[in-house]
């Protein structure tokens, strides 16, 4: 045992690495539907191994926050901005109600239990599941003016607070939202979303009636031509009596393949080669004539490009409006799915775009291209990230960082954790605009969220792991009992002002709430317990406003406690 400690502290790199990897490892264990976590396993395990009294550079902890922040809020920012500019005024209230009531329970119990300023940022972070709390509250701690010894004390308390109450704030929302909020506003969450999905759809009826979409894998198939009536007619009137959404790709005349021209005469025998979802060409065979094999005629080059809305003509129209307004365009093109933070949208007809949504279409690149250029830009797989653009994100965070303004006698700052947030924030609303400038692909986002996290926590944990047995015999029991309270009293008073202020729908009510606790479990629970996908339409923006405003929480609780 003496050689692994003598290790450890030699090679403070493996135990971080050790950390990462137990703690990877503990928080994808799963009792049912439950796990911990990476953060919280790697928490766990770093508190441990930190009974080696193993020191970790500073350097090393501000470096790796440093680049979990730009990630957040480059990957938010987007929704961020256009949140707060147009469409989504009742989801940024909810939000800030949230946040608020979210802050003022943890300095009520912070005051009720005695708690210092460590102990109530931690409870802020693990309350509400905003790990970033941890690295913004440290920082405001490293710069009170007070003894060195007392100020890694109070930072050491800070992870520890986040340790015992992260666990009931992961769980209770998910269970609180999915089976008793609805309860809770007298609402069916079920039939509740499907009256929302028919107002999407434009109807009782309609629900698989995408914009330009298939509800089913997009296939092709070649048709010999056998029907009389269809014997030359041009291709504009095959078109028209196919299928909503199937369309004519490819055209076999004689020994040439030809591309679809509507002074093309069809004749007797004539291979069609026809796109769509395999339900809607099944019908096409009683239309046209049999399937066949022609291996030559369907040999396409068929992609799938996510295009990242950006132009103003689609910006805030339904599918169905930029349907109408582009039908050309959308010619031959599929939409395979729609996403917004990552959350599936439903591709219903009134589903409303947004800046920075992800459109997911099929077809051939020439018609992608062609609706591209309508929608925005199309995204294509690329490994290079603009580490330009990344860096002078960072830099201009800094300098933000610098300022700071008084809060009594504190001064408060954004510190440099807080200013490369809003650096990344600016930073990827700049590249929703011009998306040729600051690519970073988002495997590479989630890389830096993921690995710059979890290395900090592990940092951190590491550091605080000596003093975590003596903490938690004289505080857990009341950070417990805090962290209840700061988890569910923000969701309930949310739930009440949204159902009963707002008039919510109870599905994009409960998708709002989730996002406002940046619970992103409870989301998934919430859609598995519906059904749908309309949860989700509440979800983005407060998700994004709320990993700011918590993040932000954090100097003002270590400005504002007293213990």
């Amino acid at each position: 045992m003496n050689v692994i400690v003598e290790l450890f502290q030699k090679h403070p790199e493996l135990a971080v690495f050790f950390c990462l990897a137990a703690g990877y490892w503990v928080g994808s264990v799963k009792l049912g539907r439950f796990s911990l976590g990476t953060v919280v396993g790697t928490l766990l395990v770093a508190l441990i191994v930190g009974q080696m009294h193993i020191v970790v550079p500073d350097f090393i902890k501000t470096l790796f926050f440093s680049l979990f922040m730009f990630a957040v809020g480059y990957h938010v920012g987007p929704q961020f901005f256009s949140g707060l500019r147009r469409g989504g005024l009742q989801m940024v209230v909810l939000s800030v109600i949230f946040c608020l009531v979210g802050l003022g329970i943890v300095l009520l119990t912070a005051k009720l239990f005695g708690l210092d300023k460590g102990f109530a940022a931690g409870l802020l972070s693990g309350g509400l599941t905003q790990s970033s709390v941890i690295g913004s509250a440290t920082d405001a701690i490293g710069r009170l003016p007070l003894p060195e010894n007392v100020r890694q004390e109070l930072a050491h308390h800070v992870p520890l607070g986040d340790a015992v109450t992260y666990i009931f704030g992961v769980i209770a929302p998910s269970v609180f939202l999915s089976k008793f909020a609805p309860k809770l506003i007298r609402a069916d969450l079920k039939v509740e979303c499907e009256k929302m999905e028919d107002e999407l759809s434009g109807g009782p009826g309609r629900k698989l009636s995408g914009a330009f979409d298939s509800y089913v894998p997009v296939d092709l198939q070649a048709f010999r031509i056998d029907h009389e009536g269809l014997v030359g007619k041009g291709i504009g009137y095959l078109e028209r009596i196919l299928p909503d959404r199937c369309y004519v790709q490819r055209i076999r005349h004689g020994r040439k393949v030809l591309k679809p021209q509507d002074e093309v005469t069809l004749q007797r025998g004539d291979v069609i080669v026809v796109s769509g979802n395999r339900e809607d060409l099944i019908k096409v065979q009683s239309l046209i004539g049999g399937p066949i094999a022609d291996p030559e005629a369907m040999d396409m080059p068929f992609e799938t490009v996510p295009v990242i809305v950006t132009q103003k003509a689609a910006i805030g129209k339904t599918l169905g409006e930029i349907r109408e307004a582009a039908p050309a365009r959308a010619k031959g093109i599929h939409l395979r799915r729609i996403t917004r933070q990552g959350q599936t949208l439903p591709r219903l007809l009134n589903t409303r775009v947004a800046r920075g949504d992800v459109l997911e279409l099929v077809g051939q690149p020439a018609d992608i291209e062609r609706a591209a250029r309508f929608l925005g830009f199309p995204d294509r797989p690329s490994e290079k990230s603009d580490f330009v653009f990344i860096s002078l994100a960072c830099v201009v965070g800094v300098l933000l960082g610098v300022f700071s303004i008084k809060i009594g006698a504190i001064a408060v700052s954004l510190g440099s954790s807080g200013g490369i947030l809003v650096g990344g924030l600016f930073f990827g609303w700049f590249h929703s605009l011009f998306p040729r400038f600051g690519r970073v692909p988002s495997a590479a986002v989630w890389l830096m969220e993921t690995l710059g996290l979890n290395v900090f926590i592990a940092a951190v944990g590491l550091a605080a792991g000596p003093h975590a047995v003596a903490a938690m015999k004289s505080d857990g029991l009341q950070l417990l009992a805090a962290g209840v309270a700061v988890t569910l009293i923000p969701h309930v008073v949310t739930l009440l002002v949204g159902r009963y202020g707002f008039k919510l729908n109870a599905g994009v009510l409960l998708g709002a709430c989730a996002g406002a606790g940046t619970a992103t479990p409870a989301m998934q629970a919430i859609n598995e317990e519906s059904q749908s996908a309309v949860p989700t339409l509440g979800f983005t923006i407060p998700y994004a406003l709320s990993n700011v405003l918590l993040t932000a929480w954090g100097p003002v609780v270590v400005a504002l406690v007293t213990g």
